[in-house]
């Protein structure tokens, strides 16, 4: 309709206009109004385009519009004369408001074809824009050996709608993620490990039976274990020198052990001889491989299931160990071309040169940084996804080393820069406070997980009681009560860090996000089961999804309603399910989940409204080709709302619940 509508204006400005004037048709739009009560469409064009036209008048011409108003009124009457050439008849009104725009209203026609469409076609409704494209996503990128925080939550909620949308509008997307397997963090990690064996376990005969022992600990205790080690870790780096330098030989051990994976896995050719790093140690290389090859199994175990909990499968693990020796490769080629330059005993990337800042990919001791891991990362990818499109979502705090390494990857291999799109999203602020995995201060996300389930649960129970206090019948089935309150906290945690611009710092509050009222998860949860509770009182006993289906064939083919006039409550609602579908794509296009957050939301609040103004079913329906208009198309219309909002959480990667 907006093309339809921008094809009416141009044609009107060719005969309002000295058609010899030439106009830049980019300077104004066609747009939904915020408030829809304004109108379906709106265009600014006069108000763009007349100050442009007046300044192009010459001295002495008759210049016939003393304001943008007139002009828009010009355009309008002239664009009314046209409605009546249009075999579609769908723009109903057009008015100018205010200083001079042009709004459109269309008919009820129109958007009860669009309803009719979705309950048709269901989610094939969204354009198909991306058919055929191939994305890869990256994102969480959580790192082994350290516990799964609140900003990996995040992270993971940002990629894994991303992924979502794209699929959405036709795209076959691959799911990745890039894990820091090596590096000071994992020695520092083991080095408390040795330590914390030996004082957790005193009764154990030598380390191995320590290690045995810890392994038969619930995995939550492991993870918390290797999140104390460390913290221990990290503090004895800082504070004592013995342990330091044992710390730094771990490091060399676990890009060995890495190292030895690689070459008997894919025969590899070392890039780095990690055993000339090492100096005389007491410490035992297979001992540390054993420590290293265990914790990284624990955490990638512990990941998965978080994983699931979230709702996202990825399709590649990508793993520093491996990129590493990858990205050494390439930094040491094009090292001899003049891209690097040696500094000091290191190799760096010269971004000063290209307005940036200088960047060390290879270190003094030969070691390749995270920069020339992750230059090896790019064309690993390429080469097991052939991909269209790369999004690699990150924090904001390595926004300025993002512009470097992509910099770097532009010269040595353009295609793939240019194929690549760096998002990176705000942090999340608890009233907890700061984070800290150093001193062993976390968030988890498995305790945010938690949290939010537990007090759905209290808060579903404290809803669910009559006036004397006693619990209904629908939380009796302690099963069902798990799954809701699982499914009520997740929504709660991930609209909340969805509903806000990626670009955002964000302030998490459990009241509000928990809150079945406003803008929230759980309220959307609450519209979607209030639509399915309409059409689960005429099922009655009758499998709920068959009867709908049946009943709205039944519907479509009487087409009683489409002699409803429709109240004001139920036009909005309408639009909103045509603003949804537009947001889709906007979503995409702009890669901002809260877009589509948005327009959720909207479109819920406008049927609730609808729905406490308007009774949809009064008494009991057993012949619904008989039903009068009002009746068939309110059915329809929840319906539509229903399969929309459950659409939409479904692409904000939020499940939903027939019951509530």
């Amino acid at each position: 309709m907006d093309k339809i509508i921008k094809e009416l204006i141009t044609t009107a400005l060719k005969k309002v206009l000295d058609s010899k004037i030439e106009l830049d048709e980019s300077a104004w739009i066609v747009e939904r109004p915020t408030d829809l009560s304004h109108g379906d469409w709106t265009s600014n064009v006069a108000m763009k385009l007349f100050g442009q036209l007046k300044a192009n008048a010459k001295e002495g011409d008759d210049f016939k519009f003393g304001s943008a108003r007139e002009l828009a009124m010009a355009i309008a009457e002239d664009i009314e004369n046209q409605k009546s050439n249009l075999k579609d008849g769908n723009i109903e009104k057009i008015e100018v408001a205010g200083p001079g725009f042009i709004n459109f209203s269309v008919s009820d026609k129109f958007y009860t074809a669009k309803m009719t469409d979705m309950l048709g076609k269901g989610a094939t409704m969204i354009p198909q824009t991306k058919k055929g494209q191939k994305i890869i996503v990256e994102f969480t990128d959580p790192n082994p050996f350290k516990e799964f925080h609140i900003g990996h939550v995040y992270s993971n909620c940002v990629g894994e709608a991303i992924s979502r949308l794209y699929e959405a509008v036709g795209a076959t997307v691959q799911r990745a993620c890039y894990q820091g397997d090596v590096g000071m963090h994992v020695a520092k990690s083991i080095w408390g490990v040795l330590s914390k064996l030996s004082t957790d376990f005193p009764e154990a005969k030598d380390w191995k039976q320590a290690l045995d022992e810890l392994g038969h600990q619930p995995l939550s205790k492991r993870i918390q274990f290797l999140g104390q080690a460390y913290a221990l870790g990290a503090t004895a780096y800082k504070d004592d020198e013995q342990a330091k330098k044992d710390i730094a030989t771990i490091n060399y051990y676990t890009y060995l052990a890495g190292q030895d994976q690689l070459v008997e896995a894919e025969n590899w050719q070392p890039q780095v001889d990690y055993k000339q790093l090492i100096q005389d140690t007491a410490l035992d290389y297979e001992q540390i491989k054993t420590l290293y090859q265990t914790g990284r199994a624990w955490s990638l175990d512990y990941f998965e299931s978080i994983y699931q909990r979230l709702g996202t499968k990825f399709d590649e693990y990508y793993f520093e160990s491996l990129m590493g020796e990858y990205g050494l490769k390439l930094v040491k080629e094009y090292l001899g071309k003049g891209v690097f330059e040696e500094s000091q005993g290191a190799v760096i990337f010269p971004g000063k040169k290209h307005g940036l800042h200088d960047r060390v990919f290879i270190n003094s001791v030969g070691l390749p940084t995270y920069e020339a891991k992750e230059l090896g990362l790019a064309p690993e990818k390429y080469k097991r996804f052939p991909y269209d499109k790369s999004l690699v979502i990150t924090g904001n705090e390595i926004d300025e080393y993002f512009k470097v390494l992509l910099k770097a990857l532009s010269i040595i291999q353009p295609e793939l820069a240019s194929k690549t799109v760096h998002l990176s999203h705000a942090m999340v602020r608890l009233p907890e406070g700061k984070m800290s995995s150093r001193t062993g201060k976390i968030i988890t996300g498995e305790w945010l997980l938690n949290e939010a389930k537990a007090r759905s649960l209290a808060k579903i129970k404290e809803i669910k009681t009559d006036k004397s206090g006693k619990a209904t019948p629908e939380i009796i089935d302690a099963k069902s009560m798990d799954n809701i309150s699982e499914v009520v906290g997740l929504a709660a945690v991930k609209y909340s860090l969805l509903k806000s611009s990626i670009g955002q710092d964000i302030a998490f509050s459990f009241d509000e996000s928990l809150s079945f009222q406003g803008n929230s998860g759980p309220y959307l949860l609450y519209s979607y089961v209030r639509t399915q509770s309409i059409w689960s009182k005429l099922a009655g006993s009758v499998d709920l999804e068959e009867y709908i289906t049946k009943s709205i064939d039944t519907l479509l083919n009487n087409k009683a309603y489409l002699k409803h006039k429709l109240e004001i409550d139920e036009k909005l609602t309408l639009r909103y399910i045509a603003v949804y579908i537009d947001a889709v794509n906007e979503a995409v296009r702009t890669h901002s989940p809260h877009v589509l957050a948005g327009a959720v939301f909207n479109l819920a609040t406008a049927f609730n409204t609808f729905y406490a103004h308007h009774q949809v079913v009064s008494g009991e329906l057993k012949d619904l080709s008989q039903i009068d208009p009002a009746t068939a198309w309110r059915l329809l219309l929840t319906r539509a709302v229903g399969l929309t909002i459950k659409h939409g959480l479904n692409v904000l990667g939020i499940p939903v619940v027939d019951k509530m």
